[in-house]
């Protein structure tokens, strides 16, 4: 019996054609999981540095992403085709920019 290193799938990073290849679902997964780590370090600074606007503006973007590529997940779950993923990123996207600057004019936040 072999050792199992046979099994062992690798890709080779440092060439493009990898990164061109990988799905917009993939990249919807990863962009989502650095976006919770950004809400995190945001709220972390937002304790400490009340009513600064370039933060709050930060952290609004940031949960605004983080929260269309949620519901882009629910609507996959929910039985959207699979296949529309790509359409599915680009109009969540567009979506929560816009719902950002819907509430960032509409909002009285800290000068």
């Amino acid at each position: 019996m072999a050792n199992g290193k046979e099994w062992i799938l690798k890709r080779e990073v440092r060439e493009a054609q990898v990164w061109r290849s990988t799905l917009p679902g993939m990249w919807a997964w990863l962009l989502q999981r650095v976006s919770a780590i950004l809400i995190l370090l945001f709220l972390i600074l937002h304790f400490f540095l009340p009513y600064r606007r370039p933060l709050q503006f930060l952290l609004l973007l940031v949960v605004a992403f983080h929260a269309s590529l949620g519901i882009r997940v629910l609507l996959i779950d929910l039985g959207a085709n699979v296949k529309t993923q790509k359409v599915l990123f680009i109009v969540f996207l567009f979506l929560a920019f816009l719902g950002l600057f819907g509430v960032w004019n509409y909002l009285p936040l800290g000068d």
